[in-house]
């Protein structure tokens, strides 16, 4: 990441007057993923993916009283594929308030429970990312998200989705999500991290999701567990499991990842199975390759790619 003054936000980002942003420091992040893959299905195909690359910029801002605004502007861009309008795409935007309260956003952003999610999918943003199989992978718009301090490493988080009364899509009430969570997701503070989440009609789904992550010392193992249901109460409820692990040798990562959903519509039961390898050529770039086995479509995917944050 670097740390550029407003005023170069204001020429390559957003517009604003130099004069009025140049005394307010700011992050600009980004990632570029991309990989080229051999998929093995229907029919044989090659293609180069471009795997929810991204670039942003956020800050925060000392106020009075012992309060700080926070901000986030993050966007999607496709390496790849897209040109034009639809090359860029709108990911967390919000503005909020911190302080010995917690933080409130308010905004576009994932929901509380996509945000307890952690760091537990290793195949996130790839085809065996866990939202392929299950609902609940939201990032919503018109919504406000409370996130508590934590205490004794518990926190808490709750998300509004607003209902618009004009808007014939949306469903006949407001959404809830929450969540509760232990420990760090990024198991860096903490060795363990652990959640329990629920949506009340969020994209017309409620859902409770149980997530587990665990470090024992060059292993990581992870698990999520999933029941979901039309919120009309429409159809059966359907479960899902996912479970993984990890092991980092050196520069490498192993990683196995397996996920099964019982789509009672369906009455079947689908299945994903993914196997990949990371190798580290810095701090901030990585090559990777991965094979995946999905059920759906019967297809297998190969992949060779890079990754570069910044």
């Amino acid at each position: 990441m670097k740390t550029l003054s407003k005023s170069i936000l204001a020429v390559s980002v957003l517009g604003f007057s130099a004069g009025t942003l140049a005394a307010d420091p700011l992050t600009v992040y980004g990632k570029a993923n991309l990989s080229f893959q051999y998929v093995d299905a229907a029919e044989t195909a090659t293609d180069l993916k471009s795997n929810s690359s991204r670039f942003g910029v956020k800050g925060e801002v000392e106020l009075d009283n012992g309060l700080t605004a926070i901000y986030q502007a993050e966007f999607g861009v496709d390496f790849a594929d897209e040109s034009k309008e639809k090359n860029v795409t709108a990911r967390n935007q919000f503005v909020g308030l911190k302080g010995g309260f917690g933080q409130v956003r308010l905004g576009r952003m994932d929901t509380a429970l996509k945000l307890a999610q952690g760091k537990v999918d290793l195949f996130n943003d790839y085809n065996a990312d866990i939202k392929n199989l299950f609902e609940g992978e939201n990032r919503e718009s018109d919504s406000v998200t409370y996130i508590s301090p934590s205490f004794s490493g518990f926190s808490f988080g709750a998300t509004y989705i607003a209902h618009d009364e004009n808007d014939t899509a949306e469903g006949d009430s407001a959404g809830v999500s929450a969540a509760v969570m232990y420990g760090d997701a990024k198991l860096k503070k903490s060795k363990v991290y652990a959640a329990l989440a629920i949506d009340n009609d969020v994209d017309n789904h409620d859902i409770i999701r149980a997530v587990y992550n665990q470090k024992f010392g060059s292993f990581k193992l992870g698990a999520v567990v999933q029941r979901e249901e039309s919120s009309d109460g429409t159809g059966e409820a359907d479960t899902g499991v996912m479970v993984n692990g990890a092991y980092s040798a050196g520069k490498l990562t192993y990683k196995l990842q397996y996920q099964t959903f019982d789509d009672k519509a369906a009455d079947e039961r689908v299945k994903t199975v993914s196997v990949g390898v990371d190798y580290k050529l810095g701090s901030a770039t990585k090559v990777f390759t991965w094979v995946t086995a999905e059920d759906e479509g019967d297809k297998n995917t190969l992949a060779l790619g890079i990754e570069h944050k910044f």
